[in-house]
């Protein structure tokens, strides 16, 4: 009974463990929402704001919304309604961003995009694909820097413990599996040995009914305590529902082109009206629900990188293509 009476202790105290790490970050948050002096909503936008562009208390929303991912894509979205870029479906499905000449960027996210979209198009590319480019500007600082913010303010985990986050919960997961496979593999055994010996059967029913309720612990720890993968602190939460509701004040409806970056920033591209182009922009994943888009971020870290190569642009993905379209139809870019 040594190896099954080990597996079981382990089992247990990784669940107990990743109980722990999840009850740490939700008292973390608390504790930083408490230090800090703000008020709940997102800072003031500032400059951000003052000559068009997500204001910094869209984008706000849209990290809380969705992660560094939906950062991009409301930002994408206001440079391509302002005419500071465009998408062209003509050289690849996909899509691919271009840059208007002349236009140049007005917040510190607009930046980072063009930048960006820059570095793209100096590794080969006459102008990059939607997808992987999509990942690059989600890496840029000034984009993790309004998720700091935001951490530091106790409206989110931040990214080290959304990181830890999704290793608990695959390490649950594969726990969760292993354990009914013990279950079968000791009934078994156990059969064959309670045949010749009647004395093991209370053991066999001890150790399934130990793992039975160590796999029911994993799915315990894995929905109730560890935070998910697009869970937000209570604040944060809070806070977006009270911009759903319109409680946060008027300045996000003081023009149709912000409530749309609104829109998407809360919901994604399933807001925009034009049906191919959000069709298109879901393809890029833009389309992701808030869990979704986090998984995206996280499982691109090799495909931002290999995306740049080759003649198909991927690699200069850094383009804006998947927020730049939400404006113009894709017919009506792909022409150019």
């Amino acid at each position: 009974m040594d190896v099954p009476l080990f597996f079981l202790a382990y089992a247990y105290l990784v669940v107990v463990l990743c109980a722990a790490l999840g009850g740490a970050a939700r008292l973390e948050a608390v504790q930083r929402r408490r230090e800090s002096r703000e008020p709940a909503d997102p800072a003031p936008g500032g400059a951000d704001g003052a000559e068009g562009g997500a204001t910094r208390e869209v984008l706000e929303v849209a990290w809380l919304s969705g992660g560094p991912l939906r950062v991009v894509d409301t930002a994408l979205v206001a440079m391509e309604r302002d005419g500071l870029l465009r998408m062209s479906t003509r050289l690849s499905p996909g899509g691919r961003v271009h840059l208007t000449w002349g236009r140049g960027p007005r917040t510190a996210v607009e930046e980072a995009i063009v930048r960006t979209h820059g570095e793209a198009r100096a590794r080969g590319a006459s102008a990059p694909e939607v997808r992987p480019l999509r990942r690059l500007c989600g890496r840029t600082p000034e984009i993790l820097d309004i998720g700091r913010s935001l951490r530091d303010r106790g409206l989110d985990y931040g990214l080290t413990w959304r990181w830890l986050f999704r290793v608990c919960d695959r390490v649950l997961r594969i726990l969760t599996y292993l354990c009914f496979g013990f279950m079968a593999v000791v009934t078994v055994v156990g059969f064959v040995r309670f045949a010749h010996d009647p004395a093991w059967g209370p053991h066999i029913l001890l150790c399934d009914a130990l793992a039975a309720v160590a796999a029911l612990l994993c799915g315990l720890v894995r929905h109730h305590v560890l935070p998910g993968a697009g869970d937000r602190t209570r604040a944060g939460a809070d806070f977006a529902r009270g911009v759903r509701r319109g409680g946060s004040g008027g300045s996000y409806a003081a023009a149709s082109s912000t409530v749309l970056m609104l829109g998407v920033a809360l919901d994604g591209v399933g807001c925009l009206p034009d049906a191919p182009l959000r069709e298109l922009l879901t393809e890029c994943g833009s389309g992701a629900g808030g869990d979704a888009s986090w998984s995206d971020f996280f499982s691109g870290d090799g495909d931002s990188g290999s995306g740049s190569g080759g003649d198909s642009g991927g690699g200069d993905s850094g383009s804006s293509s998947c927020g730049s379209s939400c404006g113009s139809s894709c017919g009506s870019s792909s022409s150019d």
